[in-house]
């Protein structure tokens, strides 16, 4: 059997992470994760830390590199701007893939994430069901950068890319902040605890506007699918659960779940009003017997409200990949979110 070793770069996210547990299950790969810090997580990987912004530090690890033949990058850095978010996120790519071409002989495919800022999901309303044909919005925008650059490196080499587009990623995830699986559970347990309904807090056409998710466990699945099906050279495809919900639908099952009554939507800013909670929460951590975690390391409260303030459907098209041949975006959205929140209390995250 062929030893395959796929570089995972961004192991500590919320991709990286699930997609380094599903690969360490499989027994046909060797796996070397890569994050600027260490892994926040146990994991039988080979880690190193890779800084994409010094390609010195890249070629340090010349040697480690060597042996790869797979990368699945959904490293992201900030910016203050557009253009130095895109400027930054390009360079990164860049960087790591002018060591692998020069140290990893065997490389055969990148397989990198995009997802619904490809569509302008950012910038407000897009054309639904977003079709991967979609064209481009005004740039910059460091996919499309991202994008273009494996494009024309890749010509006549005997490596390709794939693209994969998820919509927003739920999963386990810690010191991930931008998860909103997670906004969802911090944000149930301060209403047990405060004794006060569970409201949507945004406004009632996003509570009833059509949206999916994509499930990280889904998404780590797709990744390798892309990474050796031949069909999946140099293509862009959609990965989401493969169904639609409303979150008209999906609160009072939430409520139920954490034992709450559930109210009417009332539109307020998760960022402004949990800007005192970090006292209320150290000492939930302390009554519950919680895993000390703050709570920047679990939410980022911006996020949140901009996914509670999508007021138009928002959703993909997945026939791309079902016609060649990925056939495991069949999840009930509600009901993996239902069982990521029971992960959390499991593992003493959330009360």
């Amino acid at each position: 059997m062929e030893t395959k070793t796929a570089l995972v770069v961004g192991a500590n996210g919320i991709v990286g992470r699930n997609l380094c547990q599903y690969l360490e299950h499989q027994n046909d790969w060797e796996v070397i994760a890569t994050s600027r810090s260490a892994l926040d997580y146990k994991s039988d990987s080979t880690f190193i830390a890779l800084d994409l912004t010094d390609p010195l530090t890249i070629k340090e690890e010349s040697n480690a590199l060597k042996k790869v033949t797979h990368v699945f990058f959904s490293a992201y850095l900030e910016g203050k701007t557009l253009a130095e978010q895109t400027l930054r996120n390009e360079l990164a790519l860049k960087n790591l893939v002018v060591e692998l071409e020069a140290s990893a002989p065997d490389l055969k495919r990148i397989i990198f994430i995009q997802g619904g800022k490809a569509y302008g999901a950012h910038l407000g309303k897009y054309k639904t069901p977003a079709k991967e044909t979609a064209p481009r919005h005004f740039p910059p925008n460091f996919y499309y950068s991202q994008e273009d650059y494996l494009r024309l490196q890749s010509e006549g080499k005997r490596w390709s890319w794939t693209a994969i587009r998820p919509d927003i990623v739920t999963g386990i995830a810690i010191g991930n902040p931008m998860n909103i699986v997670n906004v969802i559970a911090i944000y149930a347990s301060f209403c047990q605890e405060l004794n006060v309904p569970f409201r949507f807090p945004g406004s009632d056409e996003a509570y009833h506007a059509l949206v999916n998710v994509t499930g990280a466990d889904v998404l780590a699945k797709a990744m390798v699918w892309a990474g050796e099906e031949e069909r999946c050279r140099h293509e862009i495809f959609n990965i989401t659960n493969g169904d639609l919900f409303r979150w008209s639908d999906a609160w009072p099952q939430i409520a139920r779940f954490f034992e709450l009554d559930p109210a009417e939507p009332l539109t307020f800013s998760l960022h402004e009003f949990m800007a005192d909670k970090e006292l209320l929460w150290t000492e939930m951590l302390l009554k519950h017997g919680l895993v000390h975690h703050p709570l920047h390391e679990l939410v980022q409260w911006p996020f949140g409200d901009f996914v509670f303030s999508v007021e138009h459907d928002a959703f993909f098209d997945v026939n791309k990949a079902r016609r060649a041949g990925f056939q495991e975006m069949n999840l009930d959205s509600i009901q993996h979110m239902l069982r990521i929140f029971q992960t959390l209390r499991d593992q003493k995250i959330i009360p």
